[in-house]
């Protein structure tokens, strides 16, 4: 797993990786960062919105929430395998990533 700091400006998370097999995002707990109070948003495939309750606001983690999606079946479209972007409402929002490509 590798830490990042999300801020306020959207970034890439992962570029398009055919062969993710499952991917997490954990958002650390303020008990371990203190300064981790904003939100992190989420969107495959587009530049979300930094806003709760904006149509393309992606999936939204608050502090301590993690997102996972993994590959349950041969033929399952999970997980996402284009382009993860990532935005927060606050600056410096430190979470953990990590993905798992097909063979590890």
């Amino acid at each position: 797993m590798r830490t990042i700091f999300i801020n306020t400006t959207p970034q890439i998370l992962s570029n398009t990786t055919p062969k993710r097999v499952r991917w997490t995002a954990e958002f650390t707990p303020t008990s371990i960062v203190a300064g981790n109070t904003g939100h992190i948003f989420i969107g495959r495939g587009f530049i979300p919105n930094a806003v709760v309750g904006d149509p393309n606001q992606g999936d939204v983690l608050n502090a301590g929430s993690s997102i996972e999606e993994k590959k349950n079946y041969k033929e399952d479209s999970l997980p996402y395998k284009g382009v993860i972007w990532v935005v927060a409402d606050a600056a410096n929002q430190q979470i953990t990533f990590d993905e798992q490509l097909e063979g590890e």
